[in-house]
């Protein structure tokens, strides 16, 4: 179900990259964020340990906290609606999000980051103002969209399996992820320095995201 959108272009490659232009795979750089970066402290001549499962929910529930939206872990959805998210966060620039909802056959996307004045995010009591913008439907269409949600391991669940390890990557970002079917809640995320199978197809969802929303999460 089309939406008409209200983030401009100005506003996309604010979120894309605060400090200066980058071309559309650079990630976005802005001052340290306030949620703190996890920091997995096992590790081996391989590299660190990916993130504990629970110890990962608990930050993606800091997530929405910071972004003013309701954890999706604990969220009471309607009969008939199905919620995705794909976090970008952890690393140097504010937490954004995309949220995709489908409720009986119809869906729509919005846009979760902070609100930008021109070039500046707008600040209240130190801490970023965040908007939930309404976006316009996928370029290729929902059905087509969907289908490669779908391809890639986000159908009725997130059927994407964790990286063990990785190798850390300086100032490195996490791709999270997550979707509420009814009461059940699932969820992948991935070092931005991922190798593996599903880690890959996590990160094409993020990029197809980009070209199917014109928004830019900051997907290397």
């Amino acid at each position: 179900m089309p939406m008409k959108v209200i983030l401009t272009v100005t506003m996309v490659v604010w979120l894309g990259c605060v400090t200066g232009p980058c071309s559309s795979d650079d990630k976005p750089r802005t001052i340290s964020p306030n949620v703190a970066s996890p920091s997995p402290t096992t590790s081996d001549s391989y590299g660190l340990t990916t993130i504990p499962y629970d110890e990962m929910l608990g930050n993606v529930a800091g997530l929405a906290k910071q972004a003013g939206i309701v954890n999706l872990k604990v969220a009471n959805l309607p009969n008939g609606q199905m919620e995705i998210r794909v976090w970008k966060a952890f690393g140097l620039a504010y937490p954004r999000c995309i949220v995709l909802v489908i409720m009986n056959g119809n869906a729509r996307a919005s846009f979760v980051a902070p609100k930008a004045n021109q070039t500046k995010a707008v600040f209240r009591n130190g801490n970023p103002v965040y908007a939930d913008t309404p976006l316009n439907a996928p370029h290729s269409g929902w059905d087509s969209f969907f289908s490669y949600l779908k391809e890639h391991g986000i159908g009725s669940s997130i059927e994407l399996a964790l990286d063990k390890r990785y190798v850390p990557y300086p100032d490195g970002e996490e791709l999270i992820i997550e979707m509420k079917n009814g009461s059940l809640h699932t969820m992948a995320y991935y070092n931005d320095s991922t190798t593996s199978v599903d880690g890959k197809k996590a990160f094409d969802v993020c990029k197809q995201i980009r070209n199917e929303f014109d928004v830019n999460l900051g997907c290397p």
